[in-house]
């Protein structure tokens, strides 16, 4: 029988000890969660819901809504606010693209995997945005970017968990 070992484990029995990043081991999970009622949206619609560190480890995001009526597709991404106030994408599909909206309702989803490779499950929100090098901002927005516009009034809830 051979016994493997992961990062953290291998960090952990290396002599002398290498030391672990609490937002991978050990560290403490914040979340939060939202539900709102949505009106029926435009093409290129956006919906901020959730203010997040760029140094956060993002490691659920749950998407759910009603039936938006007859026509609607959605992506989950990241934003910048800047000083003017208004919010600029920097990757709206970070975490989910053509999400049907209007076929039935979503039932609550994990969307955190729908877009990105497992192998991303370490990486902070910065990279998850696409970005090269941390940025000189502390915050990115997650948002809904509404790619087909929606017809109808409906509940939209999501729900995230990450570490700082």
């Amino acid at each position: 029988m051979t016994n493997y070992l992961g990062k953290n484990i291998t960090k952990f029995d290396a002599k002398p000890a290498v030391a672990v990043d609490a937002r991978l081991h050990g560290g403490y999970n914040k979340g939060a969660v939202d539900t709102f009622e949505l009106a029926a949206t435009s093409d290129d619609d956006t919906v901020m819901v959730f203010r997040l560190p760029v140094e956060a480890i993002v490691k659920s995001l749950k998407f759910g809504c009603d039936d938006l009526g007859t026509a609607g597709v959605v992506s989950l991404g990241l934003f910048t606010k800047g000083n003017d106030g208004d919010y600029k994408v920097v990757k709206a599909d970070a975490f989910a693209d053509d999400v049907d909206v209007n076929s039935a309702a979503v039932p609550m989803t994990e969307m955190r995997f729908e877009k990105a490779n497992i192998s991303t499950i370490t990486d902070t929100a910065w990279q998850l945005a696409g970005l090269t090098k941390r940025p000189a901002y502390s915050d990115l927005y997650v948002g809904i970017t509404v790619t087909t516009g929606t017809t109808a009034t409906g509940t939209v809830s999501l729900e995230i968990v990450y570490s700082e």
